[in-house]
C-alpha cells in the first residue's frame, strides 16, 4: 500500500511536472521547425494591402499584392490567411484587389480572375467570365441585385444571376461603340449593328477600368483618362463632357447627391474633385497640402476621408470644403485603400505597411498587421545574434529566430524616412536612407548607423545631392553607394562630409561587392565592374548581359554572380574569367545569394539551394515554392526573405 502511495505521489508530481512544461513544449514548437523543411517566422507583418472589406456580422477581408486573402473576425486585431480556391503558382504570388458582397455571396477580383465564396471566406472557387479564367478585376460593385465588374482588359461587365452568366456594358466614345466579346476581342461598331474586331496593337483606354462607384442607380467608371457615367435607362456608358478632369482618376466616394473622385496631383494643384451633378460639372477641392496623387477615399455620414500616395490622410466634414491632415501614429503614408465602418472606426490599407486602424475618427492610428504575412524582404542582415531587414518603410530585427520583431527606433518627428538599403560590416549595421518633409519636392539621402544598445539611428553623413541610393557596400572605413543614375559614390568615414563620385554614371548600380582587396559594382542591364584604382574595367562575359543580375557576393577570394534568367556564375580570378555553374538547379532564375563562410546558398524562383563542392552541383533544401530575395544564415538556421510571403527559416547542419 505504501508503494502504490509513493507510485501516486510520483506520478502526480510527474503531471504537473509535464502540464507546467505544456506552454515551454508548446513556445519551443513555434520557435524549433521542422528539422527537414521551412516554417514562415512570426512575421514581420504587413505588406502592400490594396483592398479591405466588411463583410456580414463585421468579418473584414484584406486583399494584398502578391499574398491573397486575409479575413479579420476581430475588427482586426488578428488576420488568418484565407486562400484556399485561389490559384498560386509555384514562385509566383497571387493579387487580390477588390470586394463585394450581397447577403453570403462574397465576390473577391484578382490579377488572374474572380473568384466568388458562399462560407464567408473559407473556400473559393473560380467564377467564369465569358467562359475563361483570366478576366484582370479591378473592382467590383452592386447596384440592387446586379453585380457590376471592372477589369484592365475587358471593360466593365455585369451579370443579373449570381455569376452564372455576364454581359458587358457598351462604351460610347463619340459616335463610335466598343464592348468586349466572348471570343477575347475587343470590338467596335459605327452604327452597333456590324462589330469589328480592334487591332491587338490598339491599347484601347476604355477596356482598361481603374474604379467603380455609383451614385443611386447611376453608374460610374473610371479608365486611364477618361470618366463614363450610364444611368439606368441608358444602354451604354458615355464620357463625361467636363473637361476639367483630365488626369487619372483612381478612387470614387459618394455622399447623399454628391460624387467625389480622386487622381493625380497635376501641377496646378488639382486632382480631387467634387460633382453635384452625377459627373456633368467638377469643382476641384484639393488643398495645397496635398501634392501627392490621391488613391483612396471613404465616406461615412457626413464624413469623407481621402488617402494619398505619400502624404498620408485627410479628413473633411464639411464635404470637402476643407481638409485635415489626419496622420498621428500612421508609419506609413501611402495609402492604397480606405474603409469606414463607422463614424469613428477607419481602416486604411497601405503599400508597404499593412493595415492601420483608427477609433477616433482619425486622430490617432495604430497599425493591426499581427498575421498578415504579405511582406516582401529582399534584405537580410545579421549583426551579433541579431536579424534585421528593411520592411515597410522600418527597419525591424529579431533575436528570438522570428519569434517577434522589433522596430529601430525612428525619431518622432513631421521628417519621414525610407530605408532603401542595408549593409553590415564588422559588427556593425549600416543604413543607405532617403528623408524628406511634407510639402518638400526635395529630399536628403544619407548613411546612418544602428546603434545596437540604444536601438536608435546614428547619422553619420546626409547629402541632398545623392538621388536614388540603391545599395552599399562598406570595406573597412570606406562606404561605396550605388545609384539610380549617378554612378558609384565613395565616402571615406572619419573625413569631413564630401564624397567622391567614381563614375559609372547614366546607369542603374543593382549591386556592390568588395572583399578588402576589390570592389565590383553590377548594374541593372548584366554588365559587371572591377575598380581599379579610379577607374572601372568591365569583367562581364558577353552571355551574361542577356539577363538582369540579381545578386553580387564575395566569397573569400571567389566572386559569385546570380542573374534572374541566367543562373550563376563564378570567377575565381576576381571577374578574368567566369564559369557558369547551374548543375542541379531547376531553373536558370536566380534572385539571391548567402553565404556563411565558405558555404554558398542561392535562392530561385522556386526553392533555395547549396553548393555542394565536391559534387559540382547545387542540391535543394527542403520545399519552399516562394520567389527567394534574401538568404542569411545565424545561430543553426537559414532564413529566406520572401515576395510577398515573410521570413522562412530551417535548421541546418552545423
Amino acid at each position: 500500500m505504501i508503494q502504490q502511495r509513493i507510485l501516486s505521489v510520483i506520478w502526480i508530481a510527474a503531471m504537473v511536472i509535464l502540464i507546467g512544461l505544456v506552454p515551454q513544449l508548446r513556445a519551443d514548437e513555434r520557435i524549433e521547425p521542422n528539422e527537414s523543411d521551412w516554417v514562415q517566422t512570426n512575421g514581420p507583418y504587413g505588406g502592400e494591402v490594396l483592398a479591405i472589406h466588411e463583410a456580414p456580422k463585421g468579418v473584414l477581408f484584406a486583399g494584398t499584392e502578391g499574398a491573397g486573402i486575409f479575413r479579420s473576425t476581430d475588427r482586426g486585431d488578428t488576420w488568418t490567411p484565407v486562400n484556399t480556391g485561389l490559384r498560386f503558382e509555384p514562385g509566383e504570388g497571387l493579387s487580390v484587389r477588390a470586394f463585394a458582397h450581397k447577403g453570403g455571396l462574397i465576390y473577391a477580383g484578382a490579377v488572374d480572375a474572380l473568384y466568388a465564396s458562399t462560407d464567408a471566406g473559407d473556400t473559393w472557387h473560380h467564377v467564369p467570365i465569358f467562359g475563361k479564367r483570366f478576366v484582370s478585376v479591378s473592382d467590383i460593385m452592386f447596384i440592387g441585385a446586379r453585380v457590376y465588374v471592372g477589369t484592365l482588359n475587358k471593360g466593365v461587365l455585369y451579370s443579373d444571376d449570381n455569376g452564372e452568366s455576364w454581359q458587358p456594358v457598351i462604351v460610347t466614345i463619340g459616335d463610335r461603340m466598343y464592348t468586349a466579346s466572348v471570343s477575347g476581342w475587343v470590338l467596335y461598331s459605327d452604327d452597333g449593328g456590324s462589330w469589328v474586331p480592334v487591332p491587338p496593337n490598339n491599347q484601347l483606354r476604355a477596356m482598361l477600368v481603374l474604379e467603380l462607384s455609383s451614385i443611386g442607380t447611376t453608374l460610374v467608371a473610371a479608365t486611364k483618362n477618361t470618366v463614363f457615367r450610364q444611368r439606368t435607362n441608358e444602354d451604354a456608358l458615355t464620357t463625361l463632357n467636363d473637361d476639367s478632369v483630365e488626369q487619372q482618376i483612381n478612387a470614387f466616394a459618394a455622399m447623399d447627391n454628391l460624387l467625389f473622385a480622386g487622381g493625380y496631383m497635376d501641377e496646378e494643384g488639382s486632382g480631387l474633385f467634387r460633382s453635384d451633378d452625377e459627373g456633368d460639372s467638377w469643382t476641384n477641392i484639393a488643398t495645397e497640402e496635398m501634392t501627392r496623387t490621391v488613391e483612396a477615399m471613404a465616406v461615412y455620414g457626413t464624413t469623407l476621408y481621402a488617402g494619398t500616395s505619400g502624404d498620408g490622410i485627410f479628413r473633411s466634414d464639411d464635404k470637402g470644403d476643407s481638409w485635415t491632415a489626419v496622420n498621428d501614429g500612421l508609419t506609413h503614408w501611402s495609402v492604397s485603400t480606405l474603409l469606414a465602418v463607422n463614424e469613428d472606426t477607419v481602416f486604411a490599407g497601405t503599400r508597404g505597411g499593412g493595415v492601420f486602424r483608427t477609433t477616433d475618427g482619425g486622430n490617432s492610428w495604430v497599425e493591426v498587421n499581427t498575421g498578415i504575412t504579405s511582406t516582401t524582404i529582399s534584405e537580410l542582415e545579421v549583426v551579433g545574434d541579431r536579424l534585421y531587414t528593411n520592411v515597410g518603410g522600418k527597419i525591424v530585427w529579431t533575436v528570438d529566430r522570428g519569434e517577434s520583431w522589433q522596430p529601430v527606433k525612428i525619431p518622432a518627428t513631421a521628417i519621414r524616412y525610407g530605408f532603401p538599403t542595408l549593409s553590415a560590416s564588422a559588427g556593425e549595421l549600416y543604413v543607405g536612407a532617403v528623408r524628406y518633409a511634407p510639402r518638400d519636392p526635395g529630399r536628403e539621402t544619407g548613411i546612418f548607423r544602428v546603434d545596437v544598445e540604444n536601438n536608435t539611428l546614428i547619422e553619420l553623413v546626409v547629402d541632398r545631392n545623392w538621388v536614388g541610393v540603391e545599395c552599399m557596400e562598406v570595406v573597412g572605413s570606406t562606404f561605396y553607394m550605388g545609384t539610380l543614375d549617378d554612378g558609384v559614390i565613395r565616402w571615406e568615414s572619419g573625413s569631413n562630409p564630401s564624397t567622391t563620385n567614381l563614375g559609372l554614371e547614366h546607369r542603374y548600380i543593382a549591386m556592390l561587392s568588395g572583399n578588402g582587396e576589390s570592389v565590383c559594382a553590377a548594374t541593372g542591364s548584366g554588365e559587371i565592374y572591377r575598380l581599379q584604382g579610379e577607374r572601372w574595367e568591365p569583367i562581364h562575359l558577353t552571355n551574361m548581359t542577356d539577363s538582369r543580375i540579381s545578386d553580387l557576393r564575395w566569397v573569400g577570394s571567389v566572386l559569385y554572380a546570380t542573374f534572374w534568367n541566367g543562373g550563376v556564375f563564378r570567377s575565381a580570378n576576381g571577374g578574368d574569367a567566369w564559369t557558369s555553374i547551374n548543375d542541379g538547379l531547376d531553373e536558370a532564375s536566380a534572385a539571391s545569394m548567402g553565404t556563411d563562410g565558405t558555404e554558398v546558398y542561392i535562392g530561385t524562383f522556386t526553392g533555395v539551394f547549396r553548393w555542394i563542392e565536391t559534387k559540382k552541383r547545387w542540391e535543394p533544401i527542403g520545399s519552399l515554392p516562394h520567389q527567394i530575395l534574401s538568404l542569411a544564415v545565424l545561430d543553426g538556421f537559414l532564413y529566406a526573405g520572401t515576395a510577398y510571403s515573410g521570413v522562412y527559416k530551417i535548421r541546418i547542419e552545423e
